[in-house]
């Protein structure tokens, strides 16, 4: 966690300290999830981990396998669990997702879902009184925003974000695919529904040529000041710039091909076995405070993370947000049709491999569906 989700994280531990004088919670940076994920399986082959630790379901797969983790399960239907009023409030998807062998093993802690930044002036300008719900639409959008001067240099991009997976994987879904067939098992992306998801994303960027290629965080400096009018990314990416937007901001759930679907991001939270009883004792009062509906409010307005519990949404704080900020109820509404990505550990080198054959589909270097044979025969060799 860093920037904004530092700040709030931090403020919330030292809150939860002032009225657990028992207890101190060290927050430990990583910098990065590759950094977390490395500095945590090696403190786990050096024997020393941490009590609780953030890690992605592929990460839980392995320390699972490996009987590392304590089965959180055990703890949420103990006598200091979590009531069945609490625990039906938060949303299916989110408990399947953390469940293993039909027990959770470990509990949801930071949820991002897939948005669209956008240019409310702009959007009105082209004709369109809300964002596009439907990806056709979308593209008939993004070639009336794009604008170019006399010259023919692009003064506005219509759309930003490439090839982006985020985007695929949800379209993939929407469309009935999925990665895999199973959790390592076949992969089924370079099907017919995966090479159309890709082909209408490398349509708009090389055919069409009003979206760019850029991919991260640096093109929301480029969205503040105009040059792009439709912007996809994180629902967490409003945090750091809600106090420089010079213009009505826009949040959207992404388009749909009619069945709605969207990726959810983000990390769960696990405890160690090696911990001792009072450690682990410990670390369930602080996941249980933290994951409580009343927490998960102050989470979301210092994040833009979703809350985990429906009910947040309808606190005083969360409705004056969601009333301030077009499209954001629609947004965060897609943890109803939430999807993950696979969870098993050959996926692990198989998504990178994934993302590569993206670009080189993106760059014109591959057509699509050639783009995704490589990644789906890399995937089948371990990723290389």
């Amino acid at each position: 966690m860093g920037g904004e989700s530092q700040k709030t994280l931090k403020a919330m531990v030292d809150r939860f300290e002032s009225t657990h004088s028992n207890i101190h919670v060290e927050l430990v940076g990583m910098g990065n999830y590759d950094a977390l994920s490395q500095k945590l399986m090696g403190a786990v082959a050096a024997k020393n981990p941490p009590t609780i630790a953030q890690q992605y379901e592929s990460w839980t797969a392995q320390l699972h396998a490996g009987a590392e983790l304590v089965c959180l399960d055990s703890f949420v239907h103990g006598p200091d669990g979590l009531s069945a009023e609490d625990l039906a409030d938060i949303y299916p998807a989110l408990l399947e997702n953390n469940s293993w062998g039909g027990r959770l093993l470990t509990l949801p802690f930071n949820k991002s879902v897939p948005v669209y930044y956008y240019n409310v002036p702009m959007l009105q300008r082209a004709g369109f009184a809300e964002f596009p719900r439907t990806w056709p639409e979308f593209r008939i959008a993004a070639n009336r925003l794009m604008r170019r001067d006399a010259a023919g240099k692009v003064e506005t991009w219509g759309a930003a974000g490439g090839t982006d997976i985020w985007v695929f994987g949800s379209m993939l879904y929407q469309l009935g695919s999925r990665f895999l067939e199973q959790e390592d098992g076949k992969a089924v992306f370079n099907r017919k529904d995966g090479s159309d998801a890709l082909q209408f994303q490398v349509d708009m960027v090389l055919k069409d040529k009003v979206q760019n290629t850029d991919v991260g965080r640096t093109p929301m400096d480029d969205f503040l000041v105009g040059r792009m009018a439709m912007l996809t990314g994180s629902s967490t990416w409003r945090a750091p710039v809600v106090d420089k937007e010079s213009f009505p901001v826009g949040m959207a759930p992404i388009p749909t091909w009619g069945t709605p679907a969207a990726i959810v991001y983000g990390t769960n939270i696990g405890m160690f076995r090696r911990a001792s009883p009072e450690q682990k004792k410990a670390a369930w009062t602080f996941i249980k405070w933290f994951t409580s509906p009343e927490q998960q409010v102050e989470w979301s307005l210092g994040t833009w993370y979703v809350p985990i519990h429906r009910r947040s949404l309808e606190d005083p704080r969360m409705i004056e947000r969601l009333a301030a900020t077009p499209g954001l109820r629609a947004a965060y509404a897609q943890m109803d049709c939430a999807v993950f990505e696979p969870r098993g550990l050959k996926w692990l080198a198989g998504r990178k491999a994934l993302v590569e054959e993206l670009e080189q589909a993106m760059l014109g270097a591959k057509a699509p569906q050639q783009a995704l044979d490589d990644a789906a025969a890399r995937y089948e060799a371990g990723g290389n």
